[in-house]
């Protein structure tokens, strides 16, 4: 079975969703949106799919939808970063550093905290 992902419309949505301490309604949701990025109609198709992929859900009010995220942004992050990690770097963190260091993309402070986390007794 293939994973759901999102798209980069719909994590534009998850960020607004996950940012809400309560469910949020469309016109909501639009305010917290770049002035004229979407439609009405093209927020509520995204909002839709979320919640057919499972990702939000929401809540039914009179006639309006109330949304909220149904996966947590850290658990969210988590899986993607399994998941690139697994594409590119065959499940390899050891790689995936390897990388980023050899092309200078890891500062020296950051090194440096990797090096503290990793001495740390857990």
């Amino acid at each position: 079975m293939q994973k759901k992902t999102i798209t980069e419309s719909e994590y534009e949505l998850m960020k607004i969703l996950w940012n809400e301490d309560k469910p949020a309604g469309l016109a909501e949701i639009m305010k917290n949106l770049p002035e004229n990025k979407w439609t009405r109609n093209t927020a509520a198709t995204l909002l839709l799919r979320l919640c057919e992929k499972g990702f939000a859900g929401y809540e039914k009010r009179g006639k309006l939808n109330y949304y909220y995220a149904a996966v947590k942004k850290e658990d969210y992050g988590r899986r993607e970063t399994k998941t690139l990690l697994q594409k590119l770097y065959n499940g390899s963190i050891k790689n995936l550093v390897a990388a980023l260091y050899e092309k200078d993309e890891i500062e020296k402070d950051e090194l440096d905290e990797l090096r503290k986390l990793l001495n740390e007794d857990k």
